[in-house]
C-alpha cells in the first residue's frame, strides 16, 4: 500500500480540524438561535397575555372583547382561551374557536411545548385574568410555532450545503498551501539525493524567509559545507599520508632489495637494517601522531581534572634544558608570583600541547639565541607563550601553520624528522580545551606561539 504523502497528510489534517469547526460553529449558532427564538416566542405570549388582560370585559359574568382591540394580538399568530373562575371556555380569540382547550397546560406564569390536535407544535403560556385584585378567569395563549420551526430548519439547510462546500474548497486550498510550503522540502530532497561522496558541491539555491524552512534549509547548507570540508580533508590525508608512507617505504625496499641482492658481510648488513630500523620508526611516528590527532579531533579528551599549569611548564622545561644546551639556546621559563595557574585539563594531551611549542621553539632558533616561555593570568584568561629568537616565518605562510602536513621549510624539517603534524596537533588539543592558538611572526624577527585557555575559578 503506497505511503500517504506528507502533502496530502497535511491537507487531510486541515479539513478535518476545519470540518470539526464547522460543525461545533454549526451546533453552536442552532443552539443560540433556538435560544433566541424562545427567549422572542416567550416575549411575544407574555405582551400578548398583558395585551389581553387590559382589554378583556368582565360584566356581570359576561366576557367580551371587541376584535379591534385583539388585532395586534391575532397578527402575532396567537390564539387564547378565556376561562371563566370554574374553567368554563366563555371566550375564544384568534383560531383558537377551531380547537378545543388543551389538556397539558402549564401551571399558572409557566410556558411549555405542546401540539394540537392537527399534529403543529405550538407554546402555551397561562395566566389569571385580573382587575386590580380580583381574579377573574384565567387566559390560556397559545403561539403555533411552524414558522420559528421552518426558519430553523432554512438555517440548518443552508449550513449543511455549505459545509461540504467550504470543505471541498479547503482540500484544494490546503492541497495548494501545502505544496508551496513543502517546496523547499522537496528541493532539499533532490539535493540530498543528488548528493555523493565524490560530490558535495550541491547547495539550495533558494530565496527562502527566515521560517522553519528557510532555517532548515540554511541548516541543510551548512551541513553540507561541513561535510565537503571534512570529505576534503580526509582526501587531503589520505593523500599526504601516502606520500609521506611512500618515501621510508621505497626506501626501505631499496634495502631489502640490497640486501638480498648479492651476500654480504655481517657489518654492512647491520648497517643496512639500522637504516631500516630508522624508516620503521619513521613510519610508526606518523602512525602514532595520525592516531593521536584522529582521537582529538573526533572522540575530543579524556575527562578533565585540575591541572597545575605552572607546575607543568616547570617540568617540561626542565626536561629541554639538556636539548636547549645542545643547540646553545638559552631555554628560560617566566611565571608570576601568587599567581594561580590552574585549568581544568587533560594534563598528558596539556603536556604534549607544551612540549611542541617548546620543541619547535629550540628547533628553530639560531644558535646563541633564547627561547622564552612566559605564563601571563589576566583575570580568568590564562596565556602561555612560547618565543624563539629563530628566522622567523614570512606573513604569507602564517595562516597555514595549523594545517597538517604544512612545513615551513620543506627541507629542513625533513631533516630533523618532522612530518607538519605537530602543530595541527596542538591546535586540536589547545581547542579541544576551548581554548585559542595563535602565532606572531615576520621574516628575520623569530616566531610567538601564544595558547589561550579559561583559568578555574575558586
Amino acid at each position: 500500500m503506497k505511503p500517504i504523502s506528507l502533502r496530502a497528510r497535511l491537507a487531510l489534517w486541515m479539513v478535518l480540524v476545519e470540518a470539526l469547526l464547522l460543525v461545533v460553529f454549526t451546533a453552536v449558532t442552532i443552539i443560540i438561535l433556538q435560544n433566541l427564538q424562545n427567549q422572542q416566542i416567550e416575549e411575544t405570549l407574555r405582551l400578548s397575555a398583558s395585551e389581553l388582560n387590559a382589554v378583556v370585559d368582565v360584566r356581570d359574568g359576561n366576557y367580551a372583547v371587541a376584535a379591534s382591540e385583539t388585532a395586534a394580538v391575532r397578527t402575532r399568530g396567537i390564539m387564547a382561551w378565556v376561562l371563566s373562575p370554574d374553567g368554563t371556555v366563555v371566550l375564544t380569540i384568534g383560531n383558537a374557536e377551531n380547537y378545543p382547550l388543551p389538556a397539558d397546560l402549564p401551571l399558572p406564569g409557566q410556558l411549555n411545548n405542546g401540539t394540537l390536535p392537527d399534529g403543529e407544535s405550538v407554546r402555551y403560556f397561562v395566566t389569571p385574568l385580573t382587575e386590580g385584585s380580583r381574579q377573574l378567569g384565567t387566559l390560556t395563549l397559545a403561539l403555533p410555532l411552524g414558522g420559528s420551526q421552518i426558519f430553523t430548519r432554512q438555517i440548518l439547510l443552508g449550513l449543511l450545503i455549505a459545509i461540504p462546500i467550504v470543505l471541498l474548497l479547503s482540500v484544494l486550498g490546503g492541497v495548494f498551501l501545502a505544496g508551496r510550503a513543502l517546496k523547499p522540502v522537496s528541493a532539499i530532497t533532490r539535493t540530498a539525493q543528488a548528493i555523493s561522496a565524490e560530490d558535495l558541491s550541491h547547495r539550495i539555491e533558494m530565496a527562502l524567509p527566515e521560517d522553519e524552512i528557510g532555517r532548515l534549509a540554511q541548516t541543510f547548507n551548512a551541513m553540507l559545507e561541513r561535510l565537503d570540508h571534512a570529505f576534503e580533508r580526509e582526501r587531503q590525508l589520505t593523500s599526504d599520508v601516502s606520500h609521506e608512507l611512500r618515501t621510508p617505504l621505497g626506501m626501505l625496499k631499496t634495502q631489502l632489495s640490497l640486501a638480498r641482492s648479492r651476500p654480504r658481510e655481517a657489518a654492512v648488513l647491520l648497517e643496512m637494517m639500522d637504516g631500516m630500523e630508522g624508516d620503521v620508526d619513521r613510519m610508526t611516528r606518523l602512525v602514532e601522531q595520525m592516531l593521536t590527532l584522529a582521537r582529538v579531533e573526533q572522540r575530543g579528551l579524556a575527562q578533565f581534572a585540575p591541572v597545575d599549569c605552572a607546575l607543568l611548564l616547570q617540568e617540561v622545561v626542565a626536561d629541554f634544558h639538556a636539548a636547549a644546551q645542545g643547540r646553545g639556546v638559552a631555554l628560560r621559563l617566566t611565571l608570576p608570583l601568587q599567581v594561580e595557574f590552574v585549568l581544568m585539563a587533560d594534563a598528558a594531551r596539556l603536556r604534549q600541547v607544551f612540549f611542541n611549542l617548546i620543541e619547535n621553539g629550540i628547533k628553530y632558533s639560531l644558535e646563541g639565541g633564547a627561547v622564552e616561555v612566559t605564563a601571563v593570568r589576566q583575570w580568568q584568561q590564562l596565556s602561555i607563550s612560547v618565543a624563539n629568537e629563530g628566522a622567523g616565518i614570512p606573513p604569507e605562510q602564517i595562516p597555514h601553520l595549523f594545517e597538517r602536513f604544512y612545513r615551513v621549510d620543506d627541507a629542513r624539517a625533513r631533516a630533523t624528522g618532522g612530518f607538519g603534524l605537530g602543530l595541527a596537533i596542538t591546535k586540536a588539543i589547545v581547542e579541544a580545551h576551548g581554548g585559542e592558538i595563535a602565532v606572531e611572526s615576520g621574516t628575520g624577527e623569530g616566531a610567538t606561539f601564544t595558547a589561550t585557555f579559561l583559568a578555574m575559578t575558586e
